[in-house]
């Protein structure tokens, strides 16, 4: 018989997103980081599992953060438009209006594994940052539009910034930016499938990216809806979204990506020093409308260890 029973006291608990099934991990004692408490393979777990996971209650400062990024990445990489805030980092300024839900990089010819975000400032009200799971929104597709995306891949077209393109190049071929020349331009064009760079002028790109809207997740190998289709365009030109053939995608398809996206989109109110990690594959992310200005996002985009960076 035992005369006592010990407790076991954890630092953190679990707890999913009611309803949409993102992970929740809470901390317990004061003063601990996430950076000292996970390892890739839980992290990349908690990923094949839920598409999210989200830390709160932890003590990560902003370097901690980008410390975990580099810890549970094979290599960084970076959005063209935005400013660097840490060797890994950027902070989110991308207006006031509302984001749609997108895959990171999801209509450019390289794509990251891992969407990260880190909030320094919450903001007072709204200005939620919104995420969807893939996999659920391609259950739920009628059959025939999910026959539609299973046969046909999509076609995005725009013009885009030669220094944008130099920028994203530079970072994805590592090579300095004042190497990258209309060479580069042509051997994306020839090794990444769908990509179609043109110069328009010194200053213009013309961009042809035909890709499937579908992709499997590298962490859980499941097929998801995960694609730029409802996406922003705050720092570049909106590009046109036809069938590859460049058809119109009717407006009953469009509706119903519309209606299941919105159905399934969990908004996350931000608390200061929560951490988000997101399965780029799988889930896409958004904001609502800005309503608090003063609210401060960093976020990083990278490529998982094991993974098929460039």
């Amino acid at each position: 018989m035992l005369n006592k029973v010990q407790s076991v006291v954890f630092p953190f608990y679990r707890q999913p997103v009611p309803c949409y099934g993102f992970e929740c991990v809470y901390a317990v004692e004061s003063g601990l980081r996430v950076s000292d408490s996970i390892n890739s393979e839980t992290l990349y777990g908690d990923l094949a599992h839920s598409g999210a996971v989200i830390y709160r209650d932890f003590a990560d400062t902003l370097e901690d953060f980008n410390n975990l990024v580099s810890a549970h990445s094979s290599r960084v990489t970076f959005d063209p438009a935005r400013k660097a805030a840490t060797s890994n980092t950027a902070e989110i300024e991308a207006g006031v209006y509302e984001m749609g839900l997108h895959r990171e990089n999801g209509n450019l010819p390289f794509n990251p594994d891992l969407q990260w975000f880190y909030c320094l400032e919450p903001a007072l009200v709204g200005s939620e940052t919104t995420m969807c799971d893939g996999w659920r929104v391609l259950f739920e597709l009628s059959a025939k539009t999910r026959k539609h995306f299973e046969t046909r891949d999509i076609r995005y077209v725009r013009r885009i910034p030669w220094a944008n393109v130099k920028r994203f190049l530079s970072i994805e071929l590592n090579l300095p930016i004042e190497d990258i020349t209309d060479e580069h331009l042509y051997q994306v064009n020839e090794h990444v499938k769908g990509q179609a760079y043109q110069r328009i002028d010194q200053n213009l790109i013309s961009s042809e990216f035909v890709v499937s809207a579908l992709e499997i997740s590298c962490f859980s190998g499941r097929k998801a809806f995960c694609n730029s289709m409802l996406g922003p365009s705050v720092n570049y030109e909106p590009p046109l979204i036809t069938w590859a053939d460049g058809e119109d995608i009717s407006l009953d398809i469009w509706d119903e990506i519309k209606e299941i996206t919105a159905r399934n989109t969990y908004s996350h109110f931000w608390k200061k020093g929560d951490i988000v990690v997101i399965d780029n594959t799988r889930v896409m992310h958004g904001r609502r409308r800005l309503d608090d200005t003063s609210r401060r996002i960093f976020g990083a985009q990278s490529y998982r260890h094991g993974g098929n960076s460039q």
